[in-house]
């Protein structure tokens, strides 16, 4: 009986050991990664729009409807404090006449005011002998029709020179608005004509729209009126100044994409 009890015993260890042992195996050996088939990832590569890509400019005329001129009054005298004195009067005589033209307090701004030495340079040193004192006022005139009186009146005022002049626009919006309505145009243009060469359509929704530039330039009609010989005022002088208004040119650029339409099958 105990003879038959060890060796079931020792049959029942075997059988554990073998079983052990396989299970030892199992977990040396890589078990194989299964993916669902019904998963799939695929790498798609986006295809290339085809498009066409134009650019359009435009441009439109208006009208000065308004100036800016600089106005300048120079003195000199071997006494600074003269010099300063006789500048303050003459500007003042300058400010007046300008208002009683048209031009209001506030479209005159001060762009410089200087005391400078004036030298001998033929002498060795140079010495001083005299100063020069300037002022200068920047002067909006808000109507174009009175820019030579302004400007004629200054000089006859005491004015010593006047530069600068420039004439504008108080609203170019309705120009450029037309100025880009005609770049649109001449890049579409430009767009059906490639499209008809290459014999192909294109969408008329545009792909993208981009504006690209765009100038204004104010016509400067004078660099410079020439100044009075003297510094005093003259009843002769205020002779109203002759001005050419002119043409003022507002441009626009735009940048186009349009799309190649599909084949219809």
């Amino acid at each position: 009986m105990k003879k038959s009890i060890a060796l079931l015993m020792a049959l029942v260890c075997t059988l554990a050991f073998a079983g052990c042992k396989a299970v030892e195996q199992d977990t040396n050996t890589q078990a194989p990664q299964v993916i669902n088939p019904e998963v799939k990832i695929i790498e798609e590569k986006a295809e290339d729009k085809k498009v066409i890509v134009v650019s359009g400019s435009g441009s439109a005329t208006l009208t000065p409807d308004m100036a800016t001129a600089y106005i300048r009054v120079t003195t000199s005298d071997a006494d600074p404090a003269k010099a300063q004195a006789d500048n303050k009067e003459l500007m003042s005589n300058v400010l007046e006449a300008i208002k009683a033209a048209g031009v209001k307090e506030e479209d005159i701004t001060t762009e410089n005011v200087s005391l400078n030495e004036r030298y001998d340079y033929d002498k060795s040193p140079a010495v001083v002998v005299g100063y020069e004192m300037e002022n200068v006022v920047k002067v909006t005139i808000r109507s174009i029709d009175d820019v030579g009186k302004v400007l004629g009146d200054a000089i006859a005022a005491g004015a010593t020179g006047t530069y600068g002049l420039s004439l504008s626009v108080s609203d170019s919006s309705g120009a450029y608005q037309a100025a880009l309505k005609a770049a649109i145009e001449d890049a579409t243009g430009k767009a059906d004509a490639m499209a008809e060469a290459l014999g192909v359509a294109i969408d008329r929704v545009p792909a993208s729209v981009n504006e690209t530039s765009s100038s204004y330039t104010p016509n400067k009609a004078y660099d410079n009126i020439a100044p009075m010989a003297t510094s005093e005022p003259s009843a002769e002088a205020a002779a109203e100044v002759a001005v050419n208004a002119g043409d003022l040119t507002v441009n626009a650029r735009v940048s186009i994409t349009f799309r190649i339409a599909e084949a219809q099958g």
